[in-house]
């Protein structure tokens, strides 16, 4: 399945003149809804302290904990999560992946040495959340296909593999030129039975436009199954099916 979302950027940072770079969305920021999950490691999203405002930009931590609160400041107002984990999210109880405030995006970069302009960060949280919320999108296409398997799909874990092209992303890279800007693999929980998703990421510029592709498609023989049935489902009923 691909998904295209065509951002338009008219609150650039007058100092910077550029639009934010598509990289610190998904692969540089560390805040992508999900974090990079260690099973063997005790430093996991739902133990580590809150991001707030208050707190130094220099604290060494891995992702902090994503907590919604009360403020009314679009800066700092979480968006609502739409993303089911299975335990262990990145919101208070663990029960749900949240994408951060434009605030905490912020200073998660600036205390990971990846700054961006703060006059940017509106813009780069709000590609944050459609490009995650996409993915999601974009992998339940394929889990409602097995509804009457499940009808309680989660999110498992999650791995970033940013520079590690899949078989498709190399057969785009010589077809047609494109390289992902990144890539994360997805473990959905099925009602116990583990499936992984491989998400390349693409974004392409077009005047004050950029287009970002999600590709997202279930990896292994039974998930090319899946891939020809959805995509066989899509032609029927004259859908967009590649």
């Amino acid at each position: 399945v691909v998904v295209v979302v065509v951002v338009h950027f008219t609150n650039m940072s007058e100092d910077s003149g550029k639009k934010p770079n598509a990289a610190h969305l998904l692969s540089n920021s560390g805040r992508c809804p999900i974090k990079k999950y260690n099973k063997n490691s005790n430093d996991n999203a739902v133990n580590e302290p809150p991001d707030t405002p208050d707190r130094p930009l220099a604290q060494s931590h891995m992702d902090a904990k994503v907590v919604q609160t009360n403020n009314n400041d679009p800066y700092e107002m979480v968006p609502e999560g739409t993303i089911p984990a299975s335990g262990r999210g990145n919101s208070d109880d663990g029960k749900t992946w949240l994408n951060p405030s434009a605030g905490q995006l912020f200073r998660a970069l600036m205390r990971r040495g990846k700054a961006i302009e703060e006059e940017d960060s509106m813009a780069v949280a709000a590609v944050h959340q459609f490009v995650t919320d996409n993915s999601w999108n974009a992998v339940m296409e394929y889990e409602n296909m097995h509804e009457r398997e499940c009808d309680n799909i989660t999110l498992a874990r999650f791995e970033g593999k940013d520079g590690i092209y899949s078989p498709k992303a190399r057969f785009m890279k010589l077809l047609f030129g494109l390289v992902p800007f990144d890539r994360h693999d997805w473990v959905v929980d099925r009602c116990g039975k583990e499936v992984t998703y491989v998400i390349d990421y693409y974004s392409i510029e077009e005047g004050e436009d950029v287009e970002y592709f999600v590709d997202a498609r279930p990896m292994g023989l039974v998930g090319l199954v899946d891939r020809v049935k959805l995509a066989f489902n899509k032609w029927k009923s004259g859908d967009k099916w590649y």
